[in-house]
C-alpha cells in the first residue's frame, strides 16, 4: 500500500490504513487498475449540518508532457455511522488522538494507475453544499499498479457559536434626611419669610433631587433659594413669604440619581420601574408650618396663605 501525505486547509492526516483493492464502488478486480481510498475527517467540535460527501476525482498528469486519458468522477457518499480512531489501533494517534471523536466520510475508487487530485465538498442532507463545515482537497496523488494509495484529509468546521454573559449587581440604597432647619423659626407671622433647609445624605455618594409638595391646602411650590453638596451631603434650601395666618404642611422627599443610557440623570426609581422592577428609592418627611395673626397686616388675598416671595 502506497500512503500519501497531502494537505487541505493546511492540515494533513496520513493514515496506515488496512484496505484492500475491494471496496464500495468498482468491486472486484480489474486488470491495470488500482485502488485510491479516500477518508475525510470532519473537525467538528459539536453538531453540523453535514450529512455526506461529495467527492470529485480528476487524473491529471504525473509530469510534464505525460499524455492522459482524461478521467473525471463525482461521487456522492453519507457519512459513516461510527467515530474516528473508533478504538482501531492504526488510526489512534495518527494523526487523530485515540481518544478524539470524529465523523467521517469514505470512497474507495478503482482507477487506472496515474495521478489525481481530489476534491471533497461537504454537503447537507439536501444535497446543498454545509455551511458549517469547508471543503478539503489534495492534489497530484500518485496511484500505482497493484497498490491502493490511501489519502486522509480534514474538513475543518465552525466551532460552536459562544459568547460570554457577564452580570454585575451593584447594591444602591437610598439617601437618608439628616437635618431640617427653619430660618428664622417653624411659627412666623403674617408677611414674613421663612426659610426652610433640608440637608440629606446619600450612602452611595449619588446625586439627590428634593421635591418639595403641599400637603392639605394648595399653595405655590416653595422657591429653591439655595443648593450645596459637601461629600455625600446636599443641603436645599427653600423660601415661603405668609399672606395669611393658619396651619400649613409640607413634605419635602430626597431622590437619588444614576445616569441612564443617554447619560441622562434620572431618578432611581424611574430606572428600576422602567427595567420592570419598580422598588422606591428615595426619604421624605412632613414639615409644619405655623403662621400667627398680624393685626397690622393686610391681606394679600392669597386664599392658602403663603406666596412666593
Amino acid at each position: 500500500m502506497k500512503l500519501h501525505h497531502a494537505t487541505p486547509l493546511g492540515l494533513a492526516l496520513l493514515l496506515a490504513g488496512c484496505l484492500g483493492t475491494q471496496g464500495k464502488s468498482g468491486e472486484g478486480s480489474h486488470s491495470g487498475e488500482t485502488g485510491l481510498a479516500i477518508a475525510v475527517a470532519a473537525n467538528t467540535g459539536g453538531q453540523t449540518d453535514i450529512a455526506q460527501m461529495r467527492y470529485s476525482i480528476d487524473r491529471v498528469a504525473c509530469a510534464d508532457g505525460e499524455k492522459i486519458d482524461a478521467l473525471n468522477r463525482t461521487i456522492t457518499v453519507k457519512l459513516e455511522s461510527m467515530m474516528l480512531p473508533g478504538g482501531i489501533e492504526a488510526f489512534e494517534n495518527s494523526a487523530l488522538d485515540e481518544n478524539s471523536e470524529h465523523p467521517f466520510a469514505d470512497d474507495f475508487e478503482v482507477l487506472p494507475a496515474g495521478c489525481y487530485n481530489i476534491d471533497a465538498m461537504p454537503l447537507t442532507k439536501d444535497g446543498a453544499e454545509s455551511t458549517d463545515c469547508a471543503p478539503a482537497w489534495a492534489r497530484g496523488i500518485e496511484v500505482v499498479d497493484g497498490a491502493t494509495s490511501e489519502v486522509a484529509l480534514i474538513s475543518q468546521c465552525k466551532g460552536a457559536a459562544v459568547g460570554a454573559l457577564d452580570t454585575l449587581v451593584a447594591f444602591n440604597r437610598p439617601p437618608t434626611l439628616e437635618l431640617v432647619k427653619y430660618m428664622p423659626s417653624k411659627f412666623i407671622s403674617e408677611g414674613d419669610t421663612d426659610v426652610i433647609c433640608a440637608t440629606a445624605n446619600d450612602p452611595n455618594g449619588d446625586p439627590v433631587e428634593f421635591s418639595w409638595t403641599n400637603v392639605g391646602p394648595a399653595c405655590d411650590k416653595p422657591i429653591v433659594v439655595a443648593n450645596d453638596t459637601a461629600g455625600k451631603s446636599t443641603t436645599q434650601c427653600v423660601s415661603l413669604t405668609a399672606t395669611m395666618a393658619g396651619s400649613f404642611m409640607f413634605e419635602v422627599s430626597i431622590y437619588d440619581l444614576l445616569h441612564d443610557e443617554t447619560g441622562k440623570l434620572i431618578r432611581f426609581e424611574t430606572w428600576l420601574r422602567d427595567h420592570g422592577y419598580p422598588n422606591a428609592s428615595h426619604d421624605s418627611l412632613r414639615l409644619p408650618l405655623y403662621v400667627a395673626a398680624n393685626p397690622g397686616h393686610e391681606p394679600s388675598g392669597d386664599p392658602d396663605g403663603l406666596s412666593q416671595p
